[in-house]
């Protein structure tokens, strides 16, 4: 992949709270099928193990095919790459413990020759789905954890 400058053409960062452990949070968003919560995404599929190198495709309704690699992976911590012609799209996802539950981050940045016309094009939709995307992925991870504990009323028989 070609060099990019070091300064973003676009940067954007949005974090929600969430009361379930780090650990099932990091886990339950490691399985890419659970990525497929937006009406818009139809499929998302990766090539091997969630691991630095892999490649993924998520299916969107409205895109097309959205071809990305995960460029980095350490457990609480992933970037995922989407290349584009003359610049590259970085999302870094972060899980971290604070004050009893999950603190789940998105740092979204655009770089590269053409990332400023990319960010015109994208930016203002990402910058408006990616807080309402973030909070449904809290409350279906909350949901999961209930379901997925003991005694939570929920079992079913």
């Amino acid at each position: 992949m070609a060099m990019v400058p070091d300064e973003p053409a676009w940067a954007f960062e949005h974090f929600v709270d969430c009361e379930v452990s780090t650990e099932f949070a990091w886990d339950f968003w490691t399985n890419v099928k659970n990525w497929a919560l937006d009406a818009d995404v139809e499929s998302v599929e990766i090539e091997g193990p969630f691991a630095a190198g892999t490649r993924g495709l998520t299916n969107s309704k409205s895109s097309g095919p959205i071809e990305w690699r995960l460029a980095e992976v350490h457990p609480g911590r992933a970037v995922i790459e989407f290349p584009l012609p003359g610049a590259v799209c970085r999302c870094v996802w972060t899980f971290a413990d604070t004050a009893g539950c999950t603190r789940v981050t998105q740092s979204w940045t655009l770089q590269g020759e053409e990332a400023s016309a990319y960010a015109k094009a994208v930016a203002p939709g990402l910058e408006a789905g990616i807080p309402l995307g973030m909070k449904k992925l809290c409350r279906t991870m909350e949901d999961a954890a209930r379901r997925a504990s003991p005694g939570s009323g929920d079992s079913q028989n």
